[in-house]
């Protein structure tokens, strides 16, 4: 009886021991794709990363190129308006320069215009 008991202990701590041998050879296979999983990751890290840069001076390649454009732009623009502030200024001149000029008239040609209370 105590080699049936001994081959029972020796029967079960094989199966034991294939079932952990199984198990780890899952866990092997598990370990084995998550590390070609985490390249692959690391791999598109590297690439958006890379990608990242480039967006990145488009887009102040594209804003300093647009502020220049606006610069530009703005100074045109500040030179109209100087350009049309004068010619207020000279059409000012010119219109009180003809209001006195209409005024002498009235004043001349409508002698009554004259004896008007202020």
């Amino acid at each position: 009886m105590e080699t049936r008991g001994r081959a029972r202990k020796a029967s079960r701590s094989r199966d034991i021991l294939s079932s952990l041998e199984n198990r780890v050879v899952n866990l092997e296979e598990s370990v084995g794709g998550i590390n070609e999983t985490l390249e692959i990751v690391v791999d598109r890290i590297k690439d958006l990363s890379l990608i990242r840069e480039d967006f990145k001076d488009f887009v102040w390649e594209t804003l300093r190129s647009t502020s220049d454009k606006l610069t530009v732009r703005y100074d045109a623009l500040e030179v109209i308006v100087t350009a049309m502030k004068e010619v207020i200024v000279e059409l000012n001149e010119k219109l009180t320069i003809e209001k006195a000029a209409l005024g002498r008239f009235i004043i001349g040609s409508f002698p009554f215009v004259r004896n008007l209370p202020d």
